[in-house]
């Protein structure tokens, strides 16, 4: 296994980030063909070409992401930025030791900018865990997704129901060779840390358990409270959880992702969607610092 260590999902015990931090080299980046601007792109309609079924979990194990090495991203494009323990960015460095295999405050860890948010009440930015096709070339890669209004698990569960028709952009920023096919991980904080904890050192947490399930996270854990078998009080199990754990400023973004997983995604578990690839809107790439719009190369839906 790669050093940089493997993330979890929402969905079953598994990883969702492939080895990579032994074969990236010591080797810097090439600067991006098509540096990221400022400029505006023009937001995709709703899909009417060929789509893809798939479904959505759910992780943030404050890992290193699997494209955050230069190995593991395509020729000519930038890695994935990755933060140290206070959020600060590695700038340009790639080499930094994942969180998940050293735990130190430089170590290498998912930057708080990597969270979930609304654009509008039926469109959101994010970013993902993608299954890992052998190929090596899924890193940066950006998907549209529509949810169908059913979960994976549970043709009635009430969160799906309620982001039925809604959309979702998401970059791939993590891959898991333990991922089913078509499936996103989101990255979501509080979804639950998966195989690999560094959350716990980062967040300086002395009880494991107000991270959540292992698997599933916040969510999982308000679930199996019999209190909360209403959706609203589901909702506010997780919510009250989402406020305890991401309390104070320097938490601020992970609270609005962990919000966000409340508000705009009605705590949807496992959601089934259809997906396209599209190509990627500039804001995601410019948070990501990995952008693969130049090589022009979206595949279809197969």
């Amino acid at each position: 296994m790669g050093s940089e260590g493997v993330s979890g999902s929402g969905e079953v015990p598994g990883t969702t980030e492939a080895p990579g931090g032994s074969d990236a080299g010591p080797t810097p980046a090439e600067p991006d063909p098509d540096p990221v601007t400022d400029a505006q792109v023009t937001l995709p309609e709703p899909a009417t070409g060929p789509t893809c079924r798939g479904h959505a979990t759910r992780y943030w194990d404050c890992c290193k992401t699997h494209c955050g090495w230069v190995g593991n991203v395509p020729d000519g494009v930038t890695p994935v930025v990755s933060c140290a323990e206070d959020d600060s960015p590695h700038e340009g460095d790639f080499n930094v030791a994942s969180s998940c295999s050293t735990l130190e405050a430089n170590s290498a860890y998912t930057c708080f900018s990597m969270v979930p948010r609304a654009i509008d009440d039926t469109l959101s930015y994010g970013y993902a865990a993608v299954p890992d096709d052998g190929t090596g070339d899924v890193c940066g890669r950006c998907y549209e997704l529509t949810f169908l209004g059913t979960g994976y698990y549970n043709d009635n569960d009430p969160g799906s129901r309620e982001i039925q028709g809604k959309r979702m952009i998401v970059q791939a920023i993590d891959t898991g060779w333990d991922l089913n096919s078509r499936q996103f991980d989101l990255l979501i904080p509080g979804g639950g840390v998966g195989l690999f904890d560094a959350c716990t050192y980062q967040w300086g947490v002395t009880d494991p358990s107000v991270l959540g399930a292992q698997y599933g996270g916040l969510l999982t854990t308000c679930s199996r409270d019999p209190a909360n078998r209403d959706h609203d009080a589901l909702k506010a199990c997780v919510r009250d959880k989402c406020d305890t754990l991401f309390a104070g400023s320097a938490r601020a973004d992970l609270r609005a992702g962990c919000g966000w997983f409340i508000d705009w995604f009605a705590a949807a578990d496992n959601p089934d969607l259809d997906y396209r690839e599209i190509p990627c809107p500039v804001e995601l790439a410019a948070d990501s610092g990995v952008d693969r719009r130049a090589l022009d190369d979206v595949e279809m839906c197969e």
